[in-house]
Parts: structure tokens; C-alpha cells; sequence
């Protein structure tokens, strides 16, 4: 389609567009935010994490219970979120990402480090980086993400019929990614936490 013909026919459906985009941002978003965030905690219910709940993925994190300070806060933590998404709903990010970095995911964050002493931990523990990647997880300089890829097929038909369980089974997966890598984490953490008490 040119684009001359794309922009008239968004101008004959702006209407239709608006609701729509609404529609996703109100409803949508929510439903399945919270679903992927509940296959999440169920699939890790017998490990022994904790859950910081909120609507928002991008405040909303967890972490092993064990890593817990007095406060209950976690330093570093994980999150189910797009890292790098510039998308304006949450929808495409599960559906439509472009790169690996927009797409809905297990992030691995920190904040208690400078960036030098952060970089000096990860070459220390190059196998437990290994370990992490053969897991499933990935690495763009210094950020640990799992992209998960989901079905958008399986998202529409679970909207539908008001059942996401089936369409969040990739979340599942990746909880099971990682457990596997969860001792390497733990290494990876214990360093963290020992340099940024030092």
C-alpha cells in the first residue's frame, strides 16, 4: 500500500482507531499484564520468591526471598517487563516487538553499583554468565534479559474466551529459565552485594 493511500485510509478510520487504542490501553493492557504477572508467580510459587505487586510492569518486581533486606527491598532484583519498548501499549510488546530488547521479559536489574564495579563483577564470573546464557537468557553489554516470545493467536483467542492461561504458558518457560539459572544469579547477587557493602 502506498503511503499516501495508508494515510488517507487511517483518516477515514481515525475514529475506530482512537476507541481501539483506547480500548488497549484500559482494558486490554491490564488483563493481560495481570495474567502473565499471576503465570509468574504461580510458576515460581515453590521456590520461595517474594512479589512486589503493582499494576505498572515497570514498578512491579521480584526477587527470592532470600535476597531480602530488613526493609523487605532486593537489590538486585527481576522484573517481567519490555527493557527497551517504545511501544505505547504493553499489548505490543507481548505481540509485536521489534527487537528482542521491546519484547516482555525477565530483567535483571541493580542499583547499588557503579557501572565499573558492576562490569569488574560480571568478568569475574564469565561461567556463571555462561550458565545464564545456556538458560536461555541474554546479554547487551552489561544488561541479563530473557525476551519471551508469545502467540499472538493464543492472546487473541485468550481474550476472547476470557482464558489467558494457555496464551501465558511462554511465562512458565522462562520461570523454568530461570530456576536453572538461579544459582549462578545467587553468585552473581552475593558479589554485588559483597562490593556494594565493601
Amino acid at each position: 500500500m502506498e503511503q499516501n493511500d495508508l494515510d488517507a485510509l487511517i483518516a477515514e478510520n481515525v475514529s475506530d482507531l482512537e476507541l481501539a487504542l483506547t480500548r488497549v490501553e484500559e482494558v486490554i493492557d491490564p488483563r493481560v499484564n495481570e495474567a502473565a504477572w499471576n503465570a509468574l508467580k504461580q510458576a515460581l510459587a515453590d521456590a520461595d520468591y517474594h512479589f512486589e505487586d503493582d499494576d505498572d510492569l515497570n514498578v512491579a518486581w521480584f526477587a527470592p526471598r532470600t535476597w531480602l533486606d530488613k526493609d523487605k527491598d532486593s537489590d538486585p532484583w527481576f522484573r517481567l517487563t519490555a527493557d527497551d519498548s517504545h511501544h505505547r501499549t504493553w499489548l505490543a510488546s507481548y505481540i509485536a516487538p521489534r527487537t528482542d530488547r521491546e519484547a516482555i521479559g525477565i530483567q535483571w536489574y541493580h542499583d547499588n553499583l557503579y557501572v565499573k564495579d558492576y562490569k569488574q563483577i560480571l568478568e569475574a564470573h564469565a561461567s556463571d554468565l555462561r550458565d545464564i546464557e545456556r538458560s536461555g537468557f541474554r546479554r547487551d553489554g552489561n544488561r541479563i534479559y530473557l525476551p519471551i516470545e508469545f502467540d499472538a493467536q493464543k492472546i487473541a483467542e485468550g481474550l476472547s474466551n476470557d482464558d489467558l492461561a494457555e496464551a501465558m504458558e511462554p511465562v512458565v518457560r522462562a520461570a523454568d529459565a530461570l530456576l536453572v539459572a538461579s544459582e549462578a544469579f545467587q553468585r552473581l547477587r552475593d558479589a554485588m552485594v559483597a562490593k556494594s557493602n565493601s
